[in-house]
């Protein structure tokens, strides 16, 4: 396990790196870069779909195949999130696998149907055996201030925030509250979900800090 002292090297260096990145589209006046910054296929996307890439090499590089066939969920998840940053789930289909119309329209071709049921029940199974294998001891690592579980939770307390501010305005305009995203909160919302993949890949390095199978750590 990663001595303490340099998994908070480790995770200092991530906020700074948050708030560079925070900063960074303010500091020039060029409206055509702030727009880029934030835009699919921007830079933050795609860090953001190249850190979870790195996550996932990271744990095959340490891991043995057989770790892997065991730990399967830890290289599912951060590899659907990739896809998911890289807006896979509205390439092959004709809406979004995440959208309702694509379930319910007669014009909608079965095949996509079918699939994106698939892709669901794949998740559903991934997200039941990543509890079933590693929540008690994600909360125990919590209770002992393990770096492995305090990253995992910086990354999962970025994704909360970044969804809640990717659905704040259509949610309190459920309650008849008409709030417009503004241009901070896009960034914040983008930058935070590249937070994800950085304290996911901060946990693998604290989980393995030096080359080894999960068997040694």
């Amino acid at each position: 396990m990663q001595s303490t002292k340099t998994f908070t090297i480790h995770v200092l260096m991530a906020i700074i790196a948050i708030v560079v990145l925070l900063v960074m589209p303010f500091l020039t006046n060029s409206e055509e870069m702030r727009i880029f910054y934030i835009s699919e296929g921007g830079p933050v996307q795609i860090f953001s779909a190249a850190g979870y890439v790195v996550v996932i090499v990271l744990l095959m590089r340490e891991m043995s195949w057989a770790d892997l066939s065991e730990n399967w969920p830890l290289v599912i998840v951060p590899l659907a999130m990739c896809l998911r940053e890289m807006d896979f789930h509205a390439h092959f289909t004709t809406y979004s696998i995440t959208k309702t119309t694509l379930y319910v329209s007669p014009d909608v071709p079965i095949v996509e149907k079918l699939f994106g049921a698939l892709v669901f029940i794949l998740l559903g199974i991934t997200a039941v055996a990543l509890v079933n294998k590693y929540w008690r001891a994600f909360l125990a690592g919590l209770r002992q201030m393990q770096p492995v579980a305090m990253a995992v939770l910086a990354g999962a307390i970025c994704a909360v925030l970044s969804k809640v501010l990717d659905g704040a305005s259509s949610n309190l305009q459920v309650i008849g509250i008409d709030v417009q995203p503004t241009y901070f909160s896009v960034v914040a919302e983008e930058v935070l979900e590249l937070g994800i993949p950085m304290f996911f890949a901060i946990a693998v390095f604290a989980a393995f800090p030096a080359r080894g199978s999960l068997r040694r750590v």
